[in-house]
C-alpha cells in the first residue's frame, strides 16, 4: 500500500514537472518572436543609417556570438570541448549557413518591402518545418498541429492585411526563400541542441553564421561599415536582441518541440508590424 502511494506521488510530482518544462518552452519561445520582431524594425533604422544588409546581418550576429562566447566561457568552461567532441561538424556548420542564408534574405526583402510583409512571407517556414520533420524524421503531422498551423498562416495574412506597404517581386521572393532557409537552420540546430547544451550550440552556431556573412561580404564587397553613428548603435542593439532571440528560441525548442516553438514564434510579425 505504501509502495502505492510512493509510485502516486512520484507520477504526480513528474507530471508536473513536464507540464513545468513545457509551459517554460511556450514563454520562451513566445518571447523569442517578440525579441525577434524587432529585429527587422532595427534594421530599417539602421539601413537609413547607412549599414548594407550584409553589414546589418554580420554585425548581429558577430556582436551576438561574442555575448554567447563570453557566458559559455563563464559558465561553462568546458563546454567548447564537449562541443567539438560529440557534435559532427556538418551539423552547426549547416544550421550557421542556414541561418546565415535565412536572415540575409529577410533583412534584403525587408530593404525592397514593408517589415511586416517581410515578417508575413518569412515565416512560411513553420510549414517547411512540419514538411520536413515528417519526412526526415517520421513526426507525425497531428490534426492540431494543422489546425495551428493554418490559423497561424490566416492570422499572419489579417495581419499583413493592415500593412503591405510597398511591393516588389525580388522583394517577396527573398522573403519567401529567407522562410525556406529558416526552415533549415531550425531542423539541423534542433538536431544540435538535442546532443549539447542550449548555450553553447547557440553560441557556436552565431559564430559559424558571423563567419560566413562575413565570407560573403568578402566576396561581394559589402562590408565597407561606413555608417553613421545612428547606424552604428542599431547593429548594435540588433546584436544583443538577436542573441537574447536565439537562446530563448533553442531553449523553448528543446521544451515543446521545433514545429510548436515555429508556430508560437508567429508573434513576432506582429511585433514587426
Amino acid at each position: 500500500m505504501l509502495q502505492v502511494q510512493a509510485l502516486r506521488k512520484i507520477k504526480k510530482k513528474w507530471g508536473r514537472s513536464v507540464l513545468n518544462r513545457y509551459i517554460v518552452g511556450v514563454f520562451l519561445s513566445t518571447l523569442s518572436g517578440v525579441c525577434y520582431g524587432f529585429l527587422p524594425v532595427l534594421a530599417v533604422y539602421a539601413y537609413r543609417g547607412g549599414a548594407t544588409v550584409n553589414e546589418y546581418v554580420f554585425l548581429r550576429y558577430a556582436i551576438s556570438s561574442v555575448f554567447l562566447l563570453l557566458y559559455v566561457a563563464v559558465y561553462k568552461p568546458y563546454g567548447f570541448k564537449m562541443f567539438i567532441k560529440s557534435i559532427p561538424v556538418v551539423l552547426p556548420l549547416a544550421a550557421g549557413v542556414f541561418q546565415g542564408a535565412a536572415d540575409y534574405f529577410y533583412m534584403f526583402a525587408v530593404d525592397r518591402i514593408s517589415a511586416g510583409l517581410a515578417a508575413i512571407l518569412f515565416f512560411t517556414f513553420i510549414v517547411w518545418v512540419a514538411v520536413w520533420g515528417f519526412i526526415f524524421y517520421k513526426e507525425r503531422l497531428k490534426v492540431s498541429g494543422i489546425v495551428g498551423i493554418a490559423l497561424a498562416l490566416v492570422g499572419l495574412a489579417l495581419v499583413a492585411g493592415i500593412s503591405w506597404g510597398k511591393i516588389s517581386t525580388i522583394g517577396i521572393i527573398a522573403g519567401l526563400a529567407g522562410g525556406l532557409a529558416c526552415s533549415g537552420f531550425v531542423m539541423y540546430s534542433n538536431k544540435v541542441q538535442e546532443k549539447q547544451d542550449t548555450a553553447v550550440s547557440s553560441a557556436f552556431i552565431c559564430l559559424i553564421t558571423a563567419v560566413s556573412l562575413f565570407l560573403l561580404g568578402g566576396v561581394n564587397g559589402s562590408l565597407q561599415f561606413q555608417m553613421s553613428p545612428g547606424g552604428w548603435l542599431f547593429c548594435v542593439a540588433s546584436g544583443i536582441l538577436g542573441s537574447i532571440a536565439l537562446f530563448t528560441f533553442m531553449v523553448g525548442m528543446k521544451r515543446v518541440g521545433s514545429t510548436t516553438a515555429s508556430v508560437l514564434c508567429t508573434v513576432e510579425p506582429v511585433t514587426a508590424v
